[in-house]
């Protein structure tokens, strides 16, 4: 009998593949919970399918990433190329800045430059008229011969001394090259006056190069030694002294006890006729006992006119010396004898004579002895004499001999810095008999820099 069911009609039954029916039975699974098994699986495939869209998505933003990261990369280097660009140009620049040493010179890149000199004020105080009107203190053979006896004195105020140099120091070639320029102001006195604006042409003095043991350039004679000058505020120098500049190439080839130098330097014998340069060696020893210096001088004297043609050589010699004494104190020494012409005495004696067509040379001696004696740290007195004399081939307004002396106290208060007062005499006979004598009193102010 169909019984109907009161709350609606019957519903058609659910049909059951025999499959599953059969996994039912043979798992023990109800048979109605295995219904939404379909619904399930269409689920987790719509899942699986949003994931790989959001796998797909990262993969796009991680390539996104991995571009902007190699962008990113790329303005890293270059910035550091830029970097590095700026570091090698401030290097550049840097080696073309000027910079302070520890010795107070400039440095600009590998170049040292050294800047000296001096100002120095002075006033001179002559008998006997001596006065050019240049205000030039150089007192020479040729300038006492203008001197007066019967003239008064002369006073001259100066500042021409005033002296300015550079140096430079650059490592070249494996070694250092050196380089010197130095001037003062008594240039050509056509260009001097004291009347309105005193104004006085600068002059060359030194101007040289060297490297290693070679120098090349004007700078003192290697006939001449420095070291046997001594300490004095007269321009000029005393009379015994060997007291040149010129132009030159010298080598100096250094010993353990000093050094040996050979030369050949700028000829001059008072005319145009040098076909040869002059010659010079010296010897240096340098010990703790002091300094010896021997030197000898070749030239070669020509006679080239409408009347005459003529050649001789002639040769000079020179010995000088300085010792320490007690503590501060120094002795100086030097005697100088040959064809010394115009290497001695700023030129007081000829270099040679022309006798019935023929060139005789002119020979003479020098010798001076100066010592300095330091009262205290700061004030030093120096005491020189020198002598020379003619010693033949000498006639009429030549010089015979030619003397002078000098006295002086010198103070320096502060670093760099001299006051002097100092006494000169100077004493000259000529062949005939003239004589001209004067007696100076001098006083300066110098400042070192």
């Amino acid at each position: 009998m169909i019984r109907r069911c009161s709350s609606g009609p019957l519903r058609s039954p659910v049909m059951l593949s025999p499959v599953v029916l059969s996994a039912a039975m043979l798992t023990g699974v109800p048979v109605l919970a295995m219904v939404p098994m379909k619904a399930v699986a269409q689920t987790t495939m719509q899942e699986l399918n949003e994931l790989k869209a959001q796998i797909e998505l990262l993969k796009q933003q991680q390539q996104a990433a991995m571009a902007l990261v190699e962008q990113q990369q790329a303005q890293i280097d270059s910035l550091i190329s830029q970097q590095s660009h700026m570091q090698h140009e401030v290097a550049e620049v840097s080696d073309s800045v000027v910079r302070r040493t520890d010795d107070g010179d400039f440095l600009v890149g590998e170049t040292t430059v050294a800047i000296g000199g001096y100002i120095k004020a002075q006033a001179a105080f002559s008998d006997n008229g001596l006065s050019d009107g240049k205000a030039n203190e150089t007192v020479t053979a040729g300038l006492l011969r203008a001197t007066d006896d019967d003239k008064d004195n002369r006073v001259s105020l100066s500042a021409r001394e005033t002296r300015f140099n550079i140096g430079t120091s650059t490592p070249v070639g494996g070694d250092t090259m050196n380089t010197f320029i130095e001037m003062d102001f008594y240039g050509a006195d056509d260009e001097a006056n004291e009347f309105v604006s005193n104004s006085y042409a600068p002059r060359l003095r030194h101007a040289y190069l060297s490297w290693g043991n070679w120098l090349a350039g004007q700078t003192w004679s290697t006939f001449m030694d420095v070291k046997g000058l001594g300490e004095l505020d007269a321009f000029s120098t005393h009379t015994g002294s060997i007291f040149v500049r010129q132009p030159q190439l010298r080598y100096t080839y250094p010993l353990d006890w000093g050094n040996l130098q050979f030369a050949v330097e700028n000829p001059e014998d008072g005319d145009d006729d040098q076909d040869t340069p002059d010659m010079v060696a010296r010897v240096n020893v340098d010990q703790d006992w002091g300094h010896v210096s021997a030197a000898t001088v070749v030239r070669r004297f020509s006679l080239d006119d409408a009347e005459d043609d003529d050649s001789r050589w002639g040769a000079g010699y020179s010995l000088t010396g300085r010792f320490p004494v007690f503590e501060k104190d120094d002795l100086m020494l030097q005697a100088n004898y040959g064809n010394l012409g115009r290497y001695m005495a700023l030129g007081a004696y000829p270099n040679a004579k022309v006798e019935d067509g023929q060139l005789k040379m002119v020979e003479s001696w020098g010798a001076s002895a100066i010592y300095r004696h330091y009262w205290t740290d700061t004030l030093r007195s120096s005491v020189a004499y020198s002598a020379t004399e003619l010693d033949s081939h000498g006639s009429g307004n030549d010089t015979d001999s030619y003397d002078s002396v000098f006295l002086n106290l010198m103070w320096s208060p502060f670093a760099n810095t001299t006051l002097s007062a100092e006494y000169q005499r100077y004493d000259l006979d000529e062949v005939d008999g003239d004589t001209f004598d004067l007696d100076r009193v001098q006083l300066s102010a110098k400042y070192d820099f």
